[in-house]
């Protein structure tokens, strides 16, 4: 085998090849080894040719190898089989010389012990084994139809939760109350300006209330501070009451948009969001009702 030259070092690809031919020759040394058995390798020429040879040599060895150790393995289980058949052919000897042996009653007596241990699956016919083997599987029987009745009551709950459920949707789709207005986008945003428009007249007001207080409080003198003016009483009276309208209006415009807060700006979405809000209503009244008969049934 040659070895590296300079070049080769700088050349990754041909260093992984000499690396390759280099590891197949180490696995034919270690195969020609083992085959002389500590006998002395004959010499021979260390080339490409000569390797490609005895790899694919090796390869055909080793598939002989494999092939011969299968055939034995397939031999070896072969005569298992054949030792299995001649002692089960031993075991009915002994069972028909104790089949003729026995009487009716002891006979019926044996076919249902063995039944019994072969439908238990216990791997002695001992009546001990057996009772146990009887009780595990009785008690796992027990628990396993407790389960499936328990599994049945929870099915039927779930299908009748369903076609509620089902019943609610189709309500949703198709009542007219739980339709969304087509201007409820348009609705809000009127309203919400306009309790900004009002906000604003509202903090006018607040502070032409406060500058006419100011200029009340700076004309009235000790001696008359029980005489006012009528008209000037009359204006503040008439604005303090424009001031408590505008603030209602405002009030009951902040309330009728803040029932419309949580809703997306989008109508669609708004929609879903108002049949959610419904369907929740729904299962709080009905919840309500279940406890009012609930109440009614104990009284």
């Amino acid at each position: 085998m040659d070895s590296l030259t300079p070049s080769d070092l700088f050349s990754p690809s041909k260093a992984r090849q000499k690396r390759a031919q280099a590891q197949d020759w180490a696995h034919i040394d270690s195969w020609l080894s083992y085959r002389y058995a500590g006998r002395t390798v004959p010499m021979f020429e260390r080339n490409e040719e000569t390797l490609k040879v005895l790899r694919e040599l090796s390869m055909a060895n080793e598939r002989a190898d494999e092939e011969r150790t299968a055939l034995e393995r397939l031999e070896r289980e072969a005569l298992k089989e054949l030792d299995e058949v001649e002692t089960h052919d031993d075991d009915q000897r002994i069972l028909s010389q104790l089949r003729t042996s026995l009487t009716p009653e002891g006979e019926q007596a044996l076919d249902a012990l063995a039944s019994t241990a072969v439908a238990l699956n216990t791997p002695t016919a001992n009546p001990e084994a057996i009772a146990h083997a009887l009780i595990q599987h009785t008690t796992a029987s027990q628990k396993l139809t407790n389960q499936f009745a328990h599994m049945q009551t929870l099915q039927r709950y779930l299908d009748k939760q369903q076609s509620l459920l089902r019943a609610q949707l189709h309500e949703l789709h198709t009542k007219p109350a739980f339709t969304t207005p087509s201007n409820l986008q348009r609705q809000t945003t009127e309203q919400t300006r306009q309790v900004k428009h009002l906000r604003t007249k509202i903090r006018e007001y607040e502070d032409k209330l406060s500058s006419l207080q100011s200029t009340h409080n700076r004309a009235m003198t000790p001696g008359s501070q029980h005489i006012a003016s009528a008209e000037a009483l009359s204006e503040t009276l008439e604005q303090q009451k424009a001031l408590d309208e505008l603030r209602e209006r405002v009030e009951g415009l902040e309330r009728e948009v803040g029932e419309f807060a949580g809703l997306p700006a989008d109508r669609e979405a708004a929609r879903k969001e108002v049949g959610k809000l419904e369907v929740r209503l729904d299962e709080v009244r009905r919840r309500r009702d279940e406890l009012f008969e609930g109440l009614m049934g104990q009284q």
